[in-house]
């Protein structure tokens, strides 16, 4: 799950099971409803349906939450196909009624999988409430107009409520990615760089790679915005801030935290972060560029055995301040340099 919603873990835990309740709630009701499923064979699964709904529900509330894309898709699949295939034991009036809880499943979309799966899972839904509308016409239960009226009434219910969330939720989304987005780089600022160690820590952690933190400042800018002025000076930062982010690749995330100032958090083999960190000064700035400058960096990397691990997310902090430490140092040393440090 996306990490804005870590605060609300507790909160979702119940919301799911909530709603796997409801369902559960649909297969008891079936199973005592006179015109619920009959014979050994339809009765026999809609308890074993409730009987996962059921184990379902205790993993929700005791166990962790489904924090990968195909363990919620799992559960979106279980949730649609397990209600459609108890629903459609009962007879069609009554069925068309259990469609609505589509719209649960298609809020999770919304707000956990992203618009391709809400689309598949509006299809399937869809198609579940157009054959129960054309079952209840074909058996008599209803005419053409009375069948074309409900199938409307629940498609609409069942999909309006998802699609309006999905557009909310993007412009939600957007305002919140921008949040994280330093506007003139257009690298991470320090509240996107904050989420990004998190995430990038766990990743570390869980992988047993090594985890870096490299602190990057451009030497004598204040000369450079003095001579050639603020437009230029700009500029020299987005070209560094673009090259780092070259630099860096996939192995991790660039954060702009200060004027001059740059953090690159990365993940990886000990030895290609520690080679990464050692070629920043050189990598950055290049004598043939229009406004020549150099950067000083100070590095930190904690490989997978370090002691320093123990402390978990706090020793982030030590090795910022170490990482800036140094950074300070290879300045006083004359700057366009890089000075290390494996903890």
């Amino acid at each position: 799950m996306h990490k804005s919603t870590r605060p609300l873990h507790r909160l979702l835990r119940v919301v799911f099971a909530g709603c796997v309740a409801l369902y559960a709630a649909v297969s008891i009701l079936m199973l005592g409803s006179p015109n619920g499923p009959t014979g050994t064979g339809p009765v026999a699964y809609v308890i074993f349906v409730l009987v996962l709904q059921v184990a379902v529900i205790v993993w929700l509330l005791v166990g962790p939450l489904p924090d990968r894309k195909w363990q919620v898709v799992a559960f979106l699949v279980f949730g649609d196909v397990g209600l459609a295939s108890v629903i459609l034991l009962d007879v069609p009036t009554s069925a068309l009624i259990g469609t609505f809880l589509f719209a649960m499943t298609g809020s999770m979309c919304t707000f956990f999988l992203g618009p391709k799966l809400l689309v598949a899972h509006l299809v399937f839904a869809n198609l579940v409430i157009l054959y129960i509308g054309a079952a209840a016409y074909v058996q008599g239960l209803w005419g053409p107009w009375d069948a074309i009226a409900a199938v409307l009434v629940a498609s609409g219910a069942t999909s309006g409520v998802p699609i309006f969330a999905q557009i909310a939720w993007s412009l939600v989304s957007e305002d919140a990615r921008q949040s994280e987005v330093d506007p003139l780089t257009r690298a991470k600022n320090r509240r996107g760089l904050q989420n990004a160690i998190e995430d990038l820590w766990a990743v570390a952690h869980g992988k047993q790679l090594a985890f870096a933190l490299v602190l990057v400042d451009i030497d004598r800018f204040k000369a450079v915005n003095d001579r050639y002025g603020h437009d230029q000076g700009d500029a020299v930062i987005v070209l560094v801030a673009e090259r780092l982010c070259s630099h860096v690749g996939t192995s991790g995330v660039v954060a702009r935290t200060g004027g001059e100032e740059f953090v690159a958090v990365l993940v990886g083999e000990t030895e290609q972060l520690c080679a990464l960190a050692l070629e920043v000064s050189e990598t950055l700035t290049h004598r043939s560029d229009p406004i020549p400058v150099t950067v000083s960096a100070g590095a930190v990397v904690l490989p997978p055995g370090s002691a320093a691990w123990k402390s978990g997310l706090k020793v982030v902090n030590a090795a910022t301040r170490a990482a800036d430490s140094h950074m300070y140092r290879a300045k006083s040393s004359g700057g366009n340099r890089t000075m290390l440090e494996t903890m």
